[in-house]
């Protein structure tokens, strides 16, 4: 893979599992052929050397054929002045595959931002792709227990938008 790809992150070292307990099937699944580790990470490495993490690779969609990793359009969209939260999920697209969809938490809901004014603002740092086919405005982000994005229940919620 070229520096700067988007790929699955492996790893490979004596302070890994050997496998799963009595479960050859998941071990299996888990190692690549040469004794990697498949984290479910996504990542590219950059021009010095350095592992980036861009997202899970549950947590990727594809649009139009294009990869689109969520975490990428939120630190863009994050920078919005009038969004105090935000995170993105797929919407299936009998056109396109899946689409994005923007949950945003605005600072003031009398005035949350809307699609073009997101989409203009994002314009310039994200690909034509990436850029949210919709949003929805809500008071608090869906989190797990652990204080993390409920990727499944936001993911529900943009169904159902």
């Amino acid at each position: 893979m070229a520096g700067g790809d988007v790929g699955q992150v492996c790893l490979r070292s004596p302070a890994v599992m050997s496998g799963y307990w009595r479960d050859p099937e998941a071990t299996r699944a888990a190692f690549t052929a040469h004794g990697f580790v498949r984290t479910g990470d996504l990542g590219w490495v950059d021009e010095q050397g350095r592992l980036r993490l861009v997202g899970r690779a549950r947590e990727m969609y594809v649009r139009g054929g294009y990869n689109v990793y969520p975490v990428e359009v939120e630190g863009v969209l994050s920078g919005h002045p009038d969004v105090a939260a935000v995170a993105v999920a797929p919407r299936p697209d009998a056109v396109m595959g899946e689409v994005g969809v923007a949950v945003v938490v605005p600072r003031d809901r009398e005035r949350p931002p809307g699609l073009a004014e997101l989409r203009d603002f994002a314009a310039a740092r994200l690909a034509r792709h990436k850029l949210p086919e919709d949003v929805v405005v809500v008071g608090l982000l869906p989190l797990t227990a652990g204080e993390k994005i409920d990727r499944r229940a936001l993911t529900a919620l943009v169904r159902g938008s």
